[in-house]
Formats: C-alpha cells, sequence, structure tokens
C-alpha cells in the first residue's frame, strides 16, 4: 500500500513550489495534510462535494457535522457568507488569524457546510493555511488529522503512521504546538454561543461582541 508523498514545507514563510504542489492536489480534488497553530489538518477545496465526502468517510466523520474551514482573510470570509452579523467582523479582527473559529451562514455552493448551512470559519495562525486558501481562491478544510474519536496529530509522521495510505501529500511543517484547540462560537445568533472552548476564551469573544448589535 503506497503512502502519501511528503513535502517540507516552513508554514511561516512557505515556499511558492511547495505551495504549486500543495495546491495542484487541492484542485484535483485531492487531500492535503498540512500543519496549523493547534494540530495538523486535512485540506481539500471546500466548494468540492466530491472531496468532502471522501473526507468524511476518510475520518468516519457524521456528515450532518460541518468540516471545519480556514480562510485566506477577511475578504474571503465575506466572498463566502451570505450575511454577516454585526459582531463578526470585529470578532475576526480582534482575534484573526489566531485559533477562533466563527460558524457563519454559507452562501451556496459551499460542500463542507452542515444541512443547514452553517460554515465554521477562522484564519489560521500561520501563514501555509492561509496561502493555500488564498492560492486555491475558496476556503480549505481543516479537520483535524486523524480518524474521528483518535488523538489529533501534532507531528508529520503521526499523520502518515494513521492516514498515510488514504492522503495524496502530506506537507511536513515540523511539531504542531498542540494542547488546546481553536475556540468555535456560532455567531448566526444573538448573543453568539458557545459550541467549543479552546484557545481564545470565551469571556473575551462576549466582551467583543457585547459592544455590537444584534447579527
Amino acid at each position: 500500500m503506497s503512502v502519501a508523498k511528503t513535502l517540507e514545507v516552513d508554514p511561516r514563510k512557505p515556499e511558492a513550489p511547495v505551495l504549486e504542489a500543495a495546491l495542484r492536489v487541492l484542485l484535483g480534488g485531492g487531500i492535503v495534510a498540512y500543519p496549523t497553530e493547534t494540530f495538523y489538518g486535512l485540506g481539500v477545496d471546500a466548494r468540492n462535494r466530491a472531496a468532502c465526502e471522501r473526507l468524511f468517510e476518510l475520518k468516519g466523520r457524521p456528515t450532518e457535522k460541518a468540516l471545519p474551514c480556514i480562510v485566506s482573510g477577511l475578504g474571503q470570509l465575506e466572498a463566502v457568507a451570505r450575511r454577516l452579523g454585526s459582531a463578526v467582523l470585529p470578532l475576526a479582527r480582534e482575534f484573526w488569524p489566531g485559533p477562533l473559529t466563527l460558524v457563519i451562514e454559507a452562501k451556496p455552493g459551499i460542500a463542507a457546510s452542515s444541512p443547514d448551512g452553517g460554515l465554521a470559519v477562522r484564519a489560521s495562525g500561520l501563514r501555509l493555511p492561509r496561502d493555500l486558501a488564498e492560492g486555491l481562491g475558496a476556503p480549505i478544510t481543516a479537520t483535524s488529522a486523524n480518524r474521528s474519536g483518535a488523538p489529533p496529530a501534532t507531528t508529520a509522521e503521526e499523520v502518515l503512521s494513521g492516514l498515510g495510505s488514504e492522503l495524496d501529500l502530506v506537507l511536513d511543517g515540523g511539531p504542531c504546538p498542540g494542547g488546546l484547540p481553536s475556540t468555535i462560537v456560532d455567531v448566526r445568533q444573538r448573543p453568539p454561543r458557545l459550541i467549543r472552548e479552546g484557545r481564545v476564551s470565551f469571556a473575551e469573544v462576549e466582551r467583543v461582541a457585547s459592544g455590537h448589535g444584534a447579527p
């Protein structure tokens, strides 16, 4: 059984040839494992339904759950959102790039969204994932690089050990910090609802959101 190709990368200053190789895989419907500021993630083109279905199957993840995604920044966030509540941009400006995931109402055509149209997005604290989303012109998925229920991977070696034969490319950026994952907040309602507390304190999210009006 073949193992995914591995390329070394500087996740804070990714080299153009590595980005180009990863983008070819993503545009072809493939799966790329890559480091983030928390754990290794699994990336596919968030618009590609077949690629997202393959990712659900690989992880054993329930299809009613959205696949968390990374955007390149505020411009891409606005491009994929059906509408933005008044607290969304202030939260993004305060905590991005970084480990705060916002659940927004997505425009049609985003296969990674949940059945009710929710899309969980963040701008990663590392440049590599943001550059991939920028080059793709769309969000990339960022679900952790492990089977559902298994510990998230913090090294490329752990990714290869668990999933290597089912991936198309692994970008080895060295060990990830691990620890707490991103905080996930649903901002489709007022006040924002905490789904998972992680690296960003929900009290800080509430502080920023409370200074802005209804969604």
